[in-house]
Parts: C-alpha cells; sequence; structure tokens
C-alpha cells in the first residue's frame, strides 16, 4: 500500500511567500519576442480592474501584444478562472496559438 503525499492542484504559484521561490533559470525561446525589462514591469499597471477598482476582491488576467498594447483582460474571483476567460476569448477571436502575445496574471504579493 503506498504511503501519504500531499498533492496541490495550483499552478505552483498560490501559497508562495517570496519571489525567489517561484523564480525559473531557462533559455529564451529561439525567435521569441524580446521585451524590455519596462514593459514586463508595467503590464500589470495595463490590467485596468475595473471591478477590482471597486472592491479589491478579483483576480485578472490580461493578454498583450509584444509591444504592450492590451488585447483582452478579464476578470474572476479566481486568477485561473480569468485566465480560461481570456483564452476562450482568444480562441473565438482567432488568436490560438497566442504566440507571439504576452499573458499577465495578477496576483496578491
Amino acid at each position: 500500500m503506498p504511503g501519504s503525499f500531499f498533492t496541490s492542484s495550483s499552478c505552483g504559484v498560490c501559497g508562495k511567500g517570496a519571489i525567489e521561490e517561484v523564480a525559473v533559470a531557462s533559455r529564451p525561446l529561439p525567435g521569441g519576442p524580446v521585451l524590455p525589462r519596462a514593459l514586463v514591469a508595467g503590464l500589470p499597471d495595463g490590467l485596468r480592474q475595473p471591478t477590482f477598482a471597486r472592491t479589491g476582491g478579483l483576480h485578472a488576467t490580461g493578454l498583450f501584444t509584444p509591444e504592450g498594447e492590451l488585447a483582452c483582460v478579464r476578470e474572476d474571483v479566481g486568477r485561473h478562472n480569468a485566465m480560461d476567460k481570456v483564452v476562450g476569448w482568444a480562441l473565438r477571436e482567432g488568436l490560438v496559438p497566442l504566440w507571439p502575445h504576452v499573458l499577465c496574471v495578477s496576483g496578491r504579493l
């Protein structure tokens, strides 16, 4: 009989207390967009969360062009649900695969 173990259905970011706990070292994808640090740092401000501004209780996912232009933003009580809404929108718009777009997801840190 196997022993007991703990598992989680989270994305791996939920429950982490420091950015160092989720840092990943990887090589850039060949042919991928190279995004300036300032553009990446500014993406959260581009989420434009109207409901969060009123309630303080929702997560958001935004789909951006490599130039930082917002293509779609969706909110939900769960960040995974917000992501699902963006992917659904992108499917309807014929944007899948999402390459070279950039996704930005809200967090609580």
